[in-house]
């Protein structure tokens, strides 16, 4: 018996693994860093990518540091962040199935060689694809001028970065609390 729903061989419907954000440790690296765009029904977030991204996603347990050192360098990858304010799971479903859509269809809307998370706001379960593309549209000028920021930003970070473990101060540490005089000691 064939199935029911035969699932399409053709490369522009797949959405490979290396092409997505999946760790929380790069969304809060995203949300934290990223440079902002803003739409109605979205918030566009971009920042660089890192070591850990480019080989395909952050080291488990390995060394920390080498996987935040910036390296523009890759395709852009896209994570998606749909809270409940969205509406309800098949709305919010509905919603990131359109933004990885336009991401797959429509590449030239998304600047290249970054990391880009796109967080859905109040409303964005109603949205067609036709709504999402004319949002998208209407910033692409700035999403293309914050990614320039964020990819001239990254190397100043690497260099930073590099100069900080050059230097080999160890990190300064607080003092303990025995270190500390005690009030009732007179």
């Amino acid at each position: 018996m064939a199935p029911a729903h035969p699932r399409s061989s053709a490369s522009s419907s797949s959405f490979p693994r290396e092409r997505r954000i999946r760790r929380r440790a790069e969304f809060v690296r995203i949300q934290n860093g990223g440079h902002r765009v803003s739409t109605r029904h979205l918030l566009i977030l971009v920042a660089a990518p890192t070591e850990g991204a480019a080989r395909g996603g952050a080291p488990r347990g390995g060394d920390v540091k080498s996987a935040a050192a910036p390296v523009p360098s890759g395709p852009s990858r896209l994570g998606l962040v749909a809270s409940r304010k969205v509406g309800g799971a098949v709305s919010r479903n509905r919603a990131k199935r359109l933004l990885r859509e336009a991401f797959r269809r429509f590449p030239e809307l998304f600047p290249e060689r970054v990391d880009i998370v796109v967080i859905l706001r109040t409303g964005a379960g109603s949205l067609g694809l036709d709504d999402v593309l004319a949002e998208l549209r209407g910033v692409v000028p700035v999403l293309r001028r914050r990614a320039r920021e964020a990819l001239t930003a990254a190397p100043r970070a690497r260099t930073e970065l590099m100069a900080e473990r050059s230097a080999g101060d160890p990190p300064a540490r607080a003092p303990d609390q025995t270190d500390q005089a005690d009030p009732t000691d007179s």
